[in-house]
């Protein structure tokens, strides 16, 4: 039994409401709940929170039932006696699917029951759907064997009981990719010999920029999700620049010839690289037709840009954590890569990103989620004109910051007198630098002081 005295007290919320008698705008609360958090409708109510009784019969309460039934909802109806009278508590559970009122989507938005706006509701319908589980007729003459077993081979450890000898139909159920004889969306990405030829979206622009305006070289990256991933870690090799170390002594237990063999160093760890693209090629909206996966690689950044943002419940803060939640928008293509050992289950694949780029001595990866995209950005260097611009910084601020980069500090004087300011204006510019911890003060009180280049800008600064 329902304590109606406490409800009473607590008053309407985002999961409870009052309804003075069983109308359409109960049915609708019902849905609502049931889209939103779950809940409780207590019918005999005003919403004063005063008891006035529900007069209903047998007769009524089976219209009802029905009526919630029809929802495909299927909550908990009593009766309940409260101070002489009679209410209809009706204690309605989360639904795994969303649900439709009278062709109209409703949501609890505080106390109130509220329409699903129709540029959120389409978004929200295909978050429910995973693409990659969906059925067509593709022939199985789709599948590219040597694919398949390749797969086999690095998915040796995380997947023991498959035999290199097994029918690809074997292999392809145990993967749920192929269900009730039919071959899903996601066999064809994983495993086809031309995927474009059903779904054009599905593929890599990639790319090498001299700056905005200047492409010095330009790809399409196509075939299966593992020959994408592997065309971009060639490119990598290609666009990006490397420099060899051999070290200069052995330590303890090494081999004297391992301890010379000279150590390759990338601009960026390619291992973050190659989990970052993976992450796109498996967490990208499929839905999203208009749009591919885009990788831009500049002299000091780059850019992995998939449609499709951030599952609810994951911010951007989370993905820094060592452990946050590991949602999938694509499930099967995430069980699959990780199979393949090319991704981690349990979200730590960008917390382990972040970490391997402090390790190489760059500036902090930065996430940023638009909604309709995401975007990783890897950085060498924290201060070009254009990073720093979309800060929020002042133009003087910047010029002086790429000024600081050439000779290695500024004074306030000299701040004054390059950017005809006042005193009082260089003081809140360079006040301002040190706050955002991109400058560091140096040197003794007064004209003593100059102001030089922390090692990295602390905080976002965007796409």
């Amino acid at each position: 039994m329902i304590d109606l005295t406490a409800l009473l007290k607590t008053g309407e919320s985002e999961t409870l409401e009052f309804k003075e008698r069983w109308n359409d705008a109960a049915l609708q609360t019902v849905a609502a709940l049931a889209n939103t958090q779950g809940g409780i409708l207590v019918v005999g109510v005003n919403n004063k929170g005063e008891v006035v009784g529900w007069q209903g019969g047998e007769k009524q309460l089976r219209v009802i039932t029905d009526e919630i039934a029809a929802l495909r909802v299927h909550p908990s109806i009593t009766e309940q006696e409260h101070a002489g009278h009679k209410v209809l508590v009706v204690q309605v559970t989360k639904a795994s699917m969303y649900v439709a009122c009278h062709g109209r989507y409703y949501r609890r938005v505080g106390n109130t029951t509220r329409d699903i706006p129709s540029e959120e509701l389409g978004q929200l319908l295909r978050d429910q759907v995973n693409w990659d589980s969906l059925t067509e007729d593709y022939p199985m003459s789709e599948i590219d064997e040597d694919s398949v077993r390749k797969f086999l081979q690095m998915a040796r450890e995380r997947l023991p009981h498959a035999k290199e000898d097994e029918s690809t139909e074997s292999i392809l159920e145990k993967l749920q990719l192929l269900r009730g004889g039919k071959l899903t969306r996601g066999a064809i990405l994983l495993f086809g010999k031309n995927p474009q030829q059903y779904f054009p979206m599905a593929q890599i622009h990639m790319g090498r920029f001299k700056d905005a305006t200047t492409i010095v070289d330009d790809k399409l990256l196509r075939g299966n999700l593992f020959q994408q991933q592997e065309q971009a870690s060639q490119l990598f090799r290609q666009y990006l620049q490397v420099r060899f170390e051999i070290p200069g002594s052995i330590t303890e237990g090494q081999e004297p010839l391992q301890a010379f063999r000279r150590r390759e160093i990338w601009d960026y760890p390619l291992d973050a690289l190659r989990e970052a693209v993976v992450n796109a090629l498996v967490h990208r909206d499929y839905f999203n037709t208009s749009m591919d996966i885009m990788i831009r690689v500049y002299d000091d950044e780059v850019l992995i840009t998939n449609p499709g943002g951030l599952p609810q419940g994951v911010t951007v803060d989370d993905l820094k954590r060592e452990r946050h939640a590991s949602i999938h928008r694509n499930l099967v293509l995430a069980q699959v890569f990780y199979y393949a050992k090319l991704v981690e289950k349990w979200g730590t694949g960008t917390s382990r990103m972040v970490e391997m780029c402090q390790e190489h001595g760059l500036p902090e990866l930065e996430f940023m989620d638009a909604g309709v995209w995401f975007q990783v950005t890897f950085s060498k260097d924290p201060y070009t004109k254009e990073r720093l611009l979309r800060m929020g910084l002042t133009e003087r601020q910047v010029q002086a910051i790429l000024l600081v980069k050439e000779r290695g500090s500024i004074t306030n004087t000299e701040y004054q007198e390059r950017q005809n300011v006042a005193k009082r204006t260089a003081t809140r510019d360079l006040s301002d630098l040190v706050d955002r911890g991109i400058f560091e003060q140096v040197g003794r009180r007064g004209k003593g002081i100059a102001y030089r280049l922390r090692s990295v800008a602390k905080g976002p600064v965007g796409p």
